[in-house]
C-alpha cells in the first residue's frame, strides 16, 4: 500500500479493486463518469465503490486491460486513524455479502411493467397539458391546470432520467444515455451530462463539504459551519467565499429554504448550459445542445398559444415553481445529515448510511417520490432499479443491525423538520458571528 501511495504522489492514476492495482492514466479522460469520480479514489481501495457504480461487463471485460499488479496486504493498524480498520473491514465484507444476496434474488433486474406505468402517467399528463392549452377554454383556471400538468411531467420524467443516468432501465449505457437525453434535455431542458458529472461525484464522496457539489451552495445555503472557512471546492476548482452576501442569506436560510427551492429549476438550466459550453468532458455535447434547442422550441411554441403576456408569465412561473417538490425530495436526503470527514479508511457503506436519510411512505405512494424515498438504499446500490428498492429495504435493515450501523429513516414531515432544524442551527451560528463582529466594530465587546 505504501508503494501505491508513493506512485500516486509521482503522478500515476492508481486504484485498488479486489486486492489488485489498476492504472488508469490513459483512461481517466474517457471515463464516462468524469475524471473527478476516479480521482477521489486515487490510491484507495475502491472495491465497494467500483462494484456499486459499474455494470458487470465493465468489471469483467474492461478493467482487466488496466491491471498492473497485485496488492501486498499489510497488517491492519488502527492507531492514529479516525476509524477502526477492523470494524470497517467487517462492514465492507458484510456489504459485499448483501450485494451478492440482492443479485441472487434478481433485484438488479428491471421491471419493465413499472416503467410502462411511468410512461403512461407522463404521457397522460403531457396530453392534458397540450390539450388544455390548444383546445381548452381561454380562462385562468384552465391554463393553471395545464401549467400544473406541465410541472407534473417534469417532476415524474426527472425520476426516469435519473434512472437512465445510473443505467437502471436497460442496463445498456448507450440505450440509457439516449433515454436520459430525451427525457432530460429534449423534454426537460436539463443537461443529463452535467447531472451525471456532478451526481457521480456526489455518490462517491457524499456530503463532504470540500468535494460534494450537491452541498456546495453558497451564498444561498450552508449545511455546515465548515463553509464559514472559505473552503476550496475540488469540484468547482475554486474557493467558496463566505462573503457578506453569504452571511446575510445564510443567517436566514431556514426561512428562505422553500422559497429558494421554488426557483431551483432555473438554476439547473444555467448550470447545464455552462457545462455544455465550457466543460472539456462533455461526450454527447452536440446531442445535448440540440436537445436544449429542441426544448426551447417546443416550450416556446406551446406557450405562444396563451392569450396574453400575463398568462404566459403565470404559466412559466407555475410550471417551474411547482417542480420545487423535486428539489425538496432531493435535499431532504442529505441536508440534515452528517458532513463530517471520517477519513479515507471509512468504508463505502458506512459513509452512505451516515450521510443519507430515507423517507417512510406507503407503497401506494412510491410513484410520487420516484425512488428518492429510498435514497440510502439507492446510495448503497445505485444500479438497483428503483422499483425494487422497497424489497431491498428489510435486507438493508438486517445489514445495519448486523454491523451496528444506524439506518436513518423518517416520515416526510419529520424529515423536513430535521433539515430545517439543521439549517437553523447553522443560521444561528452565522447570526452570532455577525453580532459579535458588529459589537467589535462599535467597540462594545467586553471580555470578562
Amino acid at each position: 500500500m505504501s508503494e501505491v501511495r508513493t506512485r500516486v504522489q509521482n503522478g500515476e492514476i492508481l486504484i485498488i479493486y479486489k486486492a489488485q492495482v489498476y492504472k488508469l492514466n490513459k483512461w481517466i479522460k474517457h471515463h464516462p463518469g468524469g475524471e473527478l469520480a476516479v480521482r477521489h479514489m486515487l490510491g484507495k481501495d475502491a472495491t465497494d465503490v467500483v462494484q456499486a457504480m459499474h455494470p458487470e461487463w465493465v468489471l469483467t471485460k474492461k478493467m482487466k486491460h488496466f491491471y498492473v499488479g497485485d496488492l501486498v496486504e499489510e497488517p491492519l493498524m488502527s492507531a492514529g486513524r479516525t476509524v477502526d480498520l477492523k470494524a470497517q473491514q467487517r462492514i465492507s465484507e458484510s456489504y459485499k455479502r448483501l450485494d451478492t444476496k440482492i443479485r441472487s434474488l434478481g433485484l438488479y433486474e428491471t421491471n419493465y411493467r413499472c416503467y410502462a406505468w411511468e410512461a403512461i402517467r407522463c404521457t397522460i399528463a403531457f396530453a392534458i397539458m397540450v390539450g388544455l392549452i390548444l383546445w381548452g377554454p381561454k380562462t385562468y383556471w384552465n391554463y393553471l391546470i395545464a401549467a400544473l400538468a406541465n410541472a407534473f411531467v417534469w417532476h415524474q420524467s426527472a425520476f426516469c432520467a435519473h434512472d437512465a443516468g445510473h443505467n437502471e432501465i436497460t442496463q445498456n449505457m448507450k440505450y440509457d444515455s439516449v433515454i436520459g437525453i430525451l427525457l432530460g434535455n429534449y423534454l426537460g431542458g436539463l443537461s443529463i451530462g452535467w447531472w451525471k458529472k456532478s451526481h457521480n461525484v456526489h455518490h462517491i464522496i457524499t456530503n463532504h463539504p470540500e468535494h460534494d457539489p450537491d452541498i456546495q451552495l453558497l451564498p444561498f445555503f450552508a449545511v455546515t459551519s465548515q463553509f464559514f472557512n472559505n473552503l476550496f471546492s475540488t469540484y468547482h476548482n475554486k474557493i467558496l467565499e463566505f462573503d457578506g452576501a453569504s452571511k446575510v442569506l445564510i443567517s436566514v436560510q431556514h426561512y428562505l429554504y422553500y422559497p429558494i427551492l421554488c426557483f431551483g429549476r432555473f438554476n439547473l438550466y444555467v448550470q447545464g448550459l455552462i457545462f455544455l459550453i465550457t466543460d472539456e468532458h462533455a461526450p454527447l455535447r452536440k446531442w445535448e445542445l440540440l436537445g436544449l434547442a429542441f426544448f426551447c422550441s417546443w416550450y416556446s411554441y406551446l406557450v405562444s398559444f396563451l392569450p396574453s403576456w400575463g398568462m404566459i408569465f403565470m404559466y412559466i412561473m407555475v410550471s417551474h415553481v411547482f417542480t420545487m417538490m423535486l428539489h425538496v425530495q432531493i435535499t431532504l436526503s442529505h441536508y440534515g445529515m452528517s458532513t463530517d470527514d471520517h477519513g479515507p479508511d471509512e468504508s463505502f457503506a458506512s459513509r452512505q448510511l451516515r450521510t443519507t436519510m430515507d423517507v417512510d411512505c406507503p407503497a401506494w405512494f412510491d410513484w410520487f417520490h420516484g425512488g428518492l424515498q429510498f435514497q440510502t438504499i439507492h446510495h448503497l446500490f445505485p444500479r438497483v432499479p428503483r422499483h425494487n428498492l422497497r424489497r431491498v429495504q428489510p435486507l438493508v435493515q438486517e445489514f445495519c443491525d448486523e454491523v451496528d450501523l444506524e439506518y436513518h429513516h423518517h416520515g416526510f414531515i419529520k424529515g423536513n423538520g430535521i433539515v430545517i432544524g439543521s439549517l437553523r442551527d447553522v443560521a444561528n451560528q452565522v447570526s452570532f458571528i455577525m453580532k459579535v463582529a458588529a459589537h467589535e466594530a462599535r467597540g462594545h465587546l467586553h471580555v470578562e
